[in-house]
């Protein structure tokens, strides 16, 4: 081979090796880096849950007191929110495929959720409540007792599902059958209204929000621990301390009590 071959074959080497080099450099280093470079930040939610996320009838258009939040730390982070709906109990499994960036859905921040996705810290206070049909006669003073042998209703994959499992039936006062779990709360209250549950278990301010379109009644608000939270993938701290940064300044300006009067929510809690 001639030392002409040889020099050409170094300078290709050496390009190769350059473009390598500049390729490595753009990629992002987190997940932070990939939003703001795609300009984007694609959001799972579960639609069913008004008033913190569900689908404007005239517009057709996601809102809500999570998808208004989310949209103003998508513009403060410089980028604009895809929306992907799907059931509850999905969320966190299609965040850890990567198939989503985040999760808002009123998504409570407890142990076993923390295994599997970073959470930011608290941005609501959310306690729960049972509904009832408003024709029923039930009432719910404690209810480990008042709900012995009656059927529930909950959402798959959350908190009050736990509840229901733990409380009742781990205990004996209702059979496993009588527990009903539903991919989406309006589900679990049509449920309710058709007379096949007694009562249903989910957040007050959307057990609040159900009373206002179905014949339904908060019969007790029952507030389980733990609060919802923004969750992303684990290690990707960037990403859930600039979130966290958002949601304090948020907070300190009153934009987050303000949504929830916007939405009613604060007015629900008080209520309940």
């Amino acid at each position: 081979m001639s030392r002409k071959h040889l020099v050409w074959i170094a300078l290709m080497c050496v390009a190769v090796l350059a473009v390598g080099v500049l390729a490595a450099g753009c990629k992002p280093k987190n997940a932070l880096e990939a939003i703001k470079k795609a300009g984007k930040i694609v959001v799972g939610t579960s639609a069913d849950y008004a008033p913190f996320e569900f689908v404007d009838e005239a517009t057709g258009a996601y809102t809500g007191f999570d998808v208004e939040l989310m949209e103003k730390i998508a513009e403060k982070l410089g980028v604009t929110v895809e929306w992907k709906d799907m059931d509850f109990d999905i969320l966190l499994t299609s965040l850890v495929n990567g198939e989503i960036d985040a999760v808002i859905a009123c998504m409570s921040i407890r142990p076993d959720r923390q295994e599997q996705a970073l959470f930011s810290d608290p941005y609501w206070t959310s306690p729960d409540a049972f509904l009832v049909r408003a024709d029923s006669g039930l009432t719910i003073t404690d209810p480990t007792t008042d709900l012995a042998g009656k059927k529930i209703g909950v959402q798959t994959g959350t908190i009050q599902e736990t509840w229901v499992q733990d409380e009742l039936i781990a205990t004996g006062k209702i059979a496993e059958t009588d527990m009903s779990s539903y991919p989406r709360a309006d589900q679990a209250v049509l449920d309710l209204v058709a007379g096949r549950v007694d009562a249903v278990f989910l957040d007050a301010g959307v057990a609040q929000a159900f009373t206002t379109t179905q014949p339904v009644t908060v019969a007790l608000v029952h507030d389980l621990p733990g609060d919802p939270g923004i969750a992303v993938k684990l290690g990707e701290q960037a990403l859930i301390d600039e979130i966290n940064r958002i949601i304090k300044e948020l907070t300190d300006d009153g934009t987050i009590q303000q949504l929830g009067e916007k939405y009613e929510i604060a007015q629900a809690l008080l209520e309940g």
